[in-house]
């Protein structure tokens, strides 16, 4: 092998292509970052960027005339949460200017915690008056993945719906409702409680679909529907601890479950720190004085 073909396996060995790199670091999901790169909003040593150009230490890399090059140093672990985002919150924060937002919302990126080298990306994406399991995470390329299986992803949700008379046959609930020119086909819908009028029911299917069809079903036995919430995204459930307006962090267990099923090798993770174990305060041993 020659000196030059060495040289050249050294480079390579140490380059990495850079929308994958940029993904890692949750500038964007892979597909985002490609495109960017045809817009010509990626330049890399000061050059429009292509999908497949490689990354080496000591390049610059600039998004939107950003340098973000300090960045790509910063070595993070991949992070996943699941937020349980309450109806009527937005997911990004209202862009300057934009009238019809409700700047008096907190938006679910402003209530996450801050990453530094990455930035959150949404796998589920949802609508402000959408509400349940939001799953979120800081690697591109595992946001990417799972967006790619959004169509054949098993979900359930929970529909809070008006029955005007107790004597409604629930078994007559059809599981397939027509659906923007599609038959909608549900595995199950199951009542689980309620009082009165308003009652609860757990909607399972084996594809993801939008809220809307749930609400679909439901309208097609004239019956109305006040809440829909997302309870289950794959093996994931939304914890029932879990207030609204908070997240939690993907135990190791449920990482290596999502990114098996997402295809990809899951990264190793630093350990984690545990909690040490509550000592008693130590006893107060000053003398006390008499009155």
């Amino acid at each position: 092998m020659t000196g030059s073909a060495r040289q050249g396996l050294a480079d390579s060995s140490m380059s990495e292509r850079l929308h994958k790199l940029l993904a890692q670091h949750g500038f964007g999901s892979r597909r985002e970052i490609e495109k960017w790169m045809l817009e010509g909003r990626v330049l890399l040593n000061r050059r429009p960027a292509r999908p497949g150009d490689r990354y080496a230490p000591g390049d610059r890399v600039e998004i939107d005339g950003k340098d973000v090059t300090a960045r790509l140093k910063i070595v993070v672990a991949p992070r996943v949460l699941i937020y349980h985002k309450p109806q009527g919150q937005p997911v990004e924060a209202a862009a300057a200017g934009d009238e019809s937002a409700d700047l008096s919302k907190k938006s679910v990126m402003e209530s996450l915690p801050a990453l530094r080298g990455s930035r959150w990306l949404v796998v589920n994406m949802m609508q402000p008056w959408d509400s349940g399991l939001l799953l979120l995470t800081s690697d591109g390329r595992l946001a990417d993945a799972l967006r790619r299986r959004a169509e054949t992803t098993p979900t359930a949700y929970a529909a809070r719906v008006l029955v005007p008379f107790p004597e409604f046959d629930v078994a007559s609930i059809p599981r397939f409702v027509q659906y923007d020119d599609e038959t909608v086909e549900f595995e199950s819908v199951e009542p689980t409680g309620g009082e009165g009028t308003n009652r609860w029911f757990l909607v399972k299917s084996s594809h993801a679909h939008r809220r809307a069809a749930v609400r679909a079903l439901f309208e097609s036995c004239g019956l109305k529907v006040s809440r829909v919430v997302q309870v289950r995204l794959g093996d994931l459930e939304l914890p029932r601890d879990l207030p609204r307006g908070r997240h939690r962090e993907l135990t190791d267990k449920q990482l290596a479950a999502l990114y098996e099923y997402a295809g990809l090798e899951a990264p190793r993770m630093p350990e984690r720190e545990r909690p040490s174990a509550r000592r008693r305060p130590p006893p107060d041993r000053r003398v006390k004085r008499r009155r």
